[in-house]
Order: structure tokens, then C-alpha cells, then sequence
């Protein structure tokens, strides 16, 4: 039987989110990640845009985001209250400017909660949690539906690699699927902007990420 690539999550569990959030200090190569996103928010929006971060976890990325965009709007989406909690703690020199969502992405309509017309989502580490290829279908549906025109959709998460040896967790597969899907769901030239860390012989749960990117046209 081949190994399948992915990971169990307890993350209503207060002792397993910090010990997790400890674990997932990011790294150079992930740090890439958050710079391209960076560079994508700083070349479509402008510096007092409104950002919505689904799945802002620990909020690495929003840290690095809102310490580099001073003037921008910030809300962060996650169904863990202990995500949230250290979130709130990491980014509370940014309080005036960050709201906090607590939302099952799949489930509940969490951009009724945003009071503002949001110019970006953006995502790190978090989608392919929801379990499958339809649970992200419907998030980037929703995307869709909440962006303002000509707003951004910047995912970077994990991906099955084009010739994956090994089986993957179903939330985590091929780049040209996320494509097709974001096309699917009305994105206007939906592209791979980067891959990071590719491993096919020994790939880890933290390898194998991929930064996706549609744009909405109303």
C-alpha cells in the first residue's frame, strides 16, 4: 500500500493548536510564499485595500502582511477558537485594523461578516483541510461571490505534485484541478504562480505547496 501524504488536525484542541502553531514557525522557503503573496497584493490593490485571510491560524502571514501594508484592512477567517486566540495575541499591535471571524468556511456564509468590499482573499496552509475537492469548489465559489470587481484570490497551499509517487490526503491534489476549478467558479485566467519545496520520493506533510491565483471580473 502506497503512503498517503497529509495529516490529522485537532484544532479545537488548545494544548494541539500551540504545540501545532510551535511546530509551523515558518521557514525561508515558506517565507517565499508570503512574499509573493506580498508582491501580488502590493501590484493589484491599493496600500488601503481590504484583505480577508481565510484560515489566519497562528497568523504568521498576517503579521507579515500587515506589518509590510500599514494602511490596509485586515479580517481573519478561522473555525478554531484557539487559532483565533493566538492570532489576536501575535497581531495585537494591529488591533485597530484586523477583525476576527469565527466561520466554517464550507458551511456558513462568513463573508456576511465583512463590512467592507474586499479587494483580496488570500489563504496559506489551510484549504486542503476542508477534505476534498468539493469543499474547495464551494470556498472559491464563495470567493467569487464576496470579491469586488477585479478583486484577487491568492491560495497558497498544498498540492498533489505532477507525478506524485505516493497517494495524497484529498484536499491536497493537482495544480491543473485548482485551475480548472477556479474557472469553473467564474476566475478570469486562473494561474500557478510558483511551486515550493517539490519532493516526489520523500515528501513530508509540509512539502509540496503551491501558490494559485484567479482574478474576479463581475
Amino acid at each position: 500500500m502506497k503512503e498517503v501524504v497529509g495529516a490529522h488536525h485537532e484544532f479545537h484542541d488548545k494544548k494541539f493548536v500551540s504545540e501545532w502553531a510551535d511546530r509551523f514557525i515558518p521557514t525561508p522557503e515558506r517565507v517565499k510564499l508570503f512574499d509573493l503573496i506580498l508582491s501580488e497584493l502590493k501590484s493589484r490593490i491599493s496600500s488601503s485595500s481590504c484583505v480577508v485571510e481565510l484560515g489566519i491560524g497562528p497568523g504568521y502571514l498576517a503579521n507579515h502582511i500587515l506589518a509590510r501594508m500599514p494602511e490596509i484592512e485586515y479580517y481573519g477567517v478561522d473555525f478554531s477558537s484557539p487559532m483565533l486566540d493566538i492570532a489576536k495575541q501575535r497581531l495585537k499591535s494591529y488591533f485597530s485594523r484586523v477583525t476576527y471571524v469565527q466561520a466554517d468556511l464550507v458551511k456558513d456564509r462568513w463573508w456576511e461578516d465583512i463590512s467592507l468590499p474586499i479587494d483580496a482573499v488570500i489563504s496559506t496552509w489551510s484549504l486542503h483541510d476542508l477534505g476534498s475537492q468539493e469543499n474547495i469548489e464551494v470556498v472559491y465559489r464563495s470567493c467569487a461571490g464576496a470579491l469586488k470587481d477585479g478583486g484577487v484570490l491568492l491560495n497558497g497551499d498544498f498540492i498533489k505534485p505532477s507525478g506524485a509517487r505516493h497517494e495524497y490526503e484529498p484536499g491536497r491534489f493537482e495544480i491543473e484541478k485548482h485551475v480548472e476549478i477556479l474557472r469553473r467558479t467564474g476566475f478570469n485566467a486562473p494561474e500557478c504562480l510558483a511551486l515550493f519545496e517539490e519532493e516526489l520520493e520523500s515528501p513530508t506533510a509540509a512539502k509540496n505547496y503551491a501558490c494559485l491565483k484567479g482574478v474576479w471580473y463581475k
